[in-house]
C-alpha cells in the first residue's frame, strides 16, 4: 500500500467539512430540524469512507504499466490498464464532487445563520419596543418637567421680586416711623 494519497485526503476533506456543519449553530436551529440529521451526515463520511477505499483498492491493485511488445495480449492488458486508470479517476472526481456538495451544503448554512442572527435581534428589538418607549416617555417627561420647573422657577422669581419689592416698600413706610 502506498502511504498518505488523494482518498485519505479526501475522506479528510468530508470529515472537516462534516465537522464544520455539525457545530455550525444555524444547522442546530429548530427550523432545520430533521432537515438532515447526524445520523445522515455519518453515513455520508461511510459511503465517501467506502469509496475511496475502494479507490486506493484499485490504484493499489493496478500493477505498472505493461511494456509494448507488439502482441495481442500486451495490447489487451494496456487496455485493461488505461481501463482502471480512467475509472479511478472518475471515481475520485465522483469523490470530489460529493465533497463539493457537502462544501456547498455547508456554505448555505452562512446565509441561514446570518437570517436566523437578524430574526433573533428583530424579535428582540420588537420585544423590546415597549421599554424603549417607555425610556422615551421618561425622558420627554423629564424634559417637560425641566422645562415646566424652569417656567416656574421664573414666577418664582417673579413672585420674589414682588415680594422684595412689598418687603422694600413697607420697610420705607416703617423707617420713617422708626426714626422719629
Amino acid at each position: 500500500m502506498r502511504g498518505e494519497g488523494p482518498e485519505i485526503r479526501l475522506v479528510a476533506v468530508a470529515e472537516n467539512v462534516v465537522a464544520r456543519i455539525i457545530f455550525d449553530p444555524a444547522w442546530a436551529h429548530p427550523m432545520l430540524d430533521g432537515h438532515r440529521s447526524v445520523l445522515g451526515f455519518t453515513m455520508e463520511l461511510h459511503m465517501i469512507a467506502a469509496a475511496a477505499h475502494e479507490l486506493l483498492r484499485v490504484r493499489s491493485n493496478t500493477p505498472t504499466l505493461p511494456i509494448d511488445d507488439g502482441t495481442d495480449q500486451l495490447a489487451r492488458a494496456r487496455a485493461e490498464w488505461d481501463r482502471r486508470h480512467v475509472v479511478a479517476a472518475q471515481a475520485e472526481a465522483a469523490l470530489v464532487d460529493r465533497i463539493a456538495a457537502l462544501r456547498a451544503y455547508e456554505q448555505a448554512l452562512t446565509p441561514i445563520g446570518a437570517a436566523l442572527h437578524n430574526l433573533q435581534a428583530v424579535t428582540e428589538l420588537a420585544a423590546g419596543g415597549g421599554d424603549v418607549d417607555r425610556v422615551f416617555r421618561q425622558i420627554t417627561g423629564s424634559e417637560y418637567a425641566a422645562g415646566h420647573t424652569t417656567a416656574m422657577r421664573d414666577d418664582i422669581d417673579d413672585v420674589r421680586a414682588g415680594l422684595d419689592a412689598q418687603v422694600a416698600y413697607l420697610d420705607s413706610l416703617i423707617g420713617p416711623h422708626r426714626n422719629a
